[in-house]
């Protein structure tokens, strides 16, 4: 799906300044760009919303006037996430009956359409990334270098549009004609890579991507292990090769995914159904290993070091870097195989039991029964050298990261298109959901406007 930023900004800027030369308020009625800030009540867009317990369709509805730092764009692209599926294709339960109106998603790629009276990093006819997370520049996670744990995420939502009397929400929703965000969740892009490829970085690609090149401190020469080949687990599979590790072994079920994972980077690839054994070690001392995991022990095979002996360099007993991009499954696929543990519980001990005595542990899933729990030596928690680096966005600081993401797709040096399996229109979003929750593709891209 080819660029238009350029001619399109050099229209819409061209429109306002006639606009606005004649003294006219642009209307946004029957889908003309509004140029003037505040023009935006009373707009009509199709959007895929999430009404109360029922399974999310596409409806009409009507925009509320920008305020503040709030922009509107018009949405190209919006990748769908597999934490969503649950949203998506089933009826939750889990909501209370009278929890409103959402539009889905949680990024996408669009152009600039118009702007409240408070926005200054952002212009008319920008084609900016909405990002999963905001990133504000101000609280103080953003201050002490944090930004993808962001406060402003926090604050409570606030209307967009509406819904005949309800009002809808979503601040996050690109799976939409329209998006209504604050300032804080945009990172303009100037580049001529497609907006499906561009999407793939506003959860997933940026989270994989981050976790190797932000938060894991992966050296040349370093030996990597990255649970999980979907779209994150490939992700961190490339900015793993950027950093230059050596040795890249990538831990996956299915066949096709490992194959697409060396053909990005992966030096090596296991089934993880191959290794299912997992016994207690009788008394294992509270300092050491309490398993004999088969998969383990052959992960660790694989990055054993050339010598052991201590004084000569020797004495690592895993590998220098772990990845976890796996999670809970919430749904069981037909067609391929899924992992010995669907929960997603086994793949976080593991990931601890792997990693070296100095070793990073990066995790980032989500779907995790909520009674989950994880036990790890007291010792090694209270006195341990291992380092642990939680959280889904993977430690990328928007702001900062996407210029650099970018560059290095265009330069070849990652490849979004490659995560990129199938492209839907935004009446056909429920499909785009199904066939990443049977794991037919990598991931999916809803174009809501095409």
């Amino acid at each position: 799906m080819p660029s238009s930023r350029v001619s399109r900004r050099r229209v819409l800027k061209a429109a306002g300044a006639a606009a606005l030369g004649a003294g006219a308020s642009l209307s946004a009625q029957g889908g003309a760009p509004a140029i003037t800030t505040n023009t935006q009540a009373g707009r009509r867009f199709k959007a895929f919303v999430k009404y109360n317990q029922n399974r999310p369709t596409v409806i009409d509805l009507t925009a509320r006037a920008l305020t503040g730092n709030n922009v509107l764009l018009r949405v190209e692209a919006a990748q769908t996430c597999y934490s969503s599926i649950d949203q998506v294709l089933k009826n939750d339960d889990r909501v209370p009956e009278t929890a409103g109106a959402t539009i889905v998603g949680h990024g996408g790629v669009g152009i600039v359409e118009a702007v409240g009276p408070a926005v200054n990093s952002v212009r008319v006819g920008d084609r900016v990334v909405l990002n999963l997370h905001a990133s504000c520049g101000r609280c103080y996670n953003c201050l002490n270098m944090r930004s993808d744990k962001c406060r402003a995420g926090n604050v409570p939502d606030v209307a967009i549009a509406d819904l005949g009397n309800t009002p809808v929400f979503g601040r996050r929703g690109a799976m939409s004609e329209l998006a209504i965000t604050g300032e804080e969740y945009l990172t303009p892009v100037f580049t001529d890579v497609s907006s499906a490829e561009l999407s793939m970085l506003t959860c997933v690609g940026g989270c994989g991507l981050g976790m190797t090149m932000t938060n894991a401190p992966v050296e040349p020469a370093s030996d990597v292990v990255i649970f999980g080949a979907g779209p994150v687990g490939l992700s961190a599979v490339m900015g793993a090769r950027v950093k230059g590790a050596s040795r890249i072994i990538v831990v996956e079920p299915i066949p096709y995914r490992r194959d697409l994972a060396r053909k990005l980077g992966a030096t090596d690839v296991v089934d993880p159904n191959e290794y299912k054994g997992r016994t207690p070690i009788p008394n294992a001392p509270g300092n050491g290993d309490r398993f004999r995991d088969e998969l383990v022990t052959r992960l660790r095979e694989m990055t054993r070091p050339r010598t052991d002996r201590i004084w000569a360099g020797g004495g690592r007993n895993g590998p220098h870097h772990v990845i976890e991009a796996v999670g809970g499954d919430t749904w069981t696929p037909k067609r391929h195989p899924q992992g010995p543990d669907p929960t997603g519980v086994t793949v976080l001990n593991q990931g601890w039991e792997l990693c070296s005595s100095i070793g990073t542990l990066v995790t980032c899933s989500v779907g995790h029964p909520r009674t989950a729990f994880v036990s790890l030596p007291a010792s090694q928690w209270a006195d341990g050298a291992k380092h642990h680096w939680p959280g889904t966005g993977g430690g990328t600081n928007d702001r900062r990261d996407m210029e650099r993401y970018v560059r290095l797709t265009e330069t070849g040096q990652i490849n979004l298109k490659a995560l990129v399996g199938r492209t839907y229109p935004l009446a056909q979003t429920a499909a785009a959901w199904e066939i990443i929750a049977e794991r037919d593709v990598i991931a999916t891209v809803v174009t809501p406007n095409s």
